[in-house]
């Protein structure tokens, strides 16, 4: 008993381990990609900043037009289901308390003729953190070129 009552005194001393902010951004990603995955525009435009910088990977320049977002995504949305993103890898760079850049590579996947088609990509996100929470502040992505 009185080791017991010795592991839960530490408990409320130590508190939950609480994440970080390179943590709590990532959870930006992995929203996106749930998102995405589902084929849910409105879900995926609710992530981004009021101000967000947005580049998808077939646009010819950057947008910080809320409704230019939606529209990307929801151009392809119900096409060629079932789609998905998966997350290679990345790299972390904490600029703040506020802001974190991910930098990686991934892969988006959708089905065409009932068989699945690969496009290997690249990205950069910034991930800020508004009043309301961590949003997508700088979006790009871009196809990645073959390897040699």
């Amino acid at each position: 008993m009185k080791h017991l009552i010795a592991a839960l005194v530490a408990l409320i001393l130590v508190g939950p381990a609480s994440a970080g902010p390179s943590e709590e951004a990532f959870a930006v990603i992995e929203q996106f990609k749930k998102a995405y995955d589902a084929s849910d525009p409105p879900a995926i435009a609710k992530l981004f900043a009021t101000d967000a910088v947005f580049l998808g990977t077939t646009m010819q320049g950057p947008t910080r037009d809320k409704g230019a977002i939606l529209k990307y995504f929801q151009a392809s949305a119900s096409a060629n289901l079932p789609k998905k993103v998966e997350i290679e890898n990345y790299e972390v760079l904490q600029l703040s308390d506020k802001a974190v850049l991910f930098t990686g590579q991934n892969v988006f996947t959708q089905t065409r003729d009932g068989k699945p088609v690969q496009a290997p990509a690249r990205f950069t996100l910034l991930i800020v953190r508004e009043a309301d929470g961590w949003r997508i502040g700088h979006f790009h992505s871009s196809r990645r070129p073959p390897t040699q």
